[in-house]
C-alpha cells in the first residue's frame, strides 16, 4: 500500500490531538461520580490504543525518496499548467454550549 509521508504525518498530528482531547477529558472527570472509573480506564485505553498506532507509524520504512530537485525538474519540464483544484469553503463552526 503506497501512503506519502505528508499522510502519515497529517495521521501523527490527528493522533497527537486525539491524546491531548482524551488527558483534558480524563482530567475533567468528577471523581464523586460512579461511572468515573470506568470512563478513565475507557479513556486511557484508548490513550494507549492511539500510542500504539503512533509508534506503528514512526517505525515504518520509507521504500523509495526522490530527490526534491529531481521532482522539480520533472514539473518544470511540463508545459501544460494543471489546475489546482480549490477545496471546498468549511461550515462555520457553532459555539459549543458549555454547562
Amino acid at each position: 500500500m503506497k501512503v506519502t509521508v505528508a499522510h502519515l504525518y497529517k495521521k501523527l498530528e490527528e493522533l497527537d490531538r486525539d491524546v491531548v482531547e482524551l488527558k483534558k477529558l480524563t482530567d475533567r472527570l468528577a471523581s464523586d461520580r460512579e461511572y468515573s472509573p470506568i470512563l478513565k480506564e475507557t479513556f486511557l485505553s484508548e490513550m494507549n490504543k492511539l500510542e500504539d498506532q503512533k509508534s506503528e507509524i514512526l517505525k515504518l520504512n520509507v521504500s523509495s525518496a526522490q530527490p526534491v530537485a529531481k521532482k522539480t525538474t520533472v514539473t518544470s519540464e511540463n508545459k501544460t499548467p494543471t489546475p489546482i483544484p480549490t477545496p471546498e469553503p468549511k461550515k462555520p463552526e457553532k459555539p459549543v454550549r458549555k454547562y
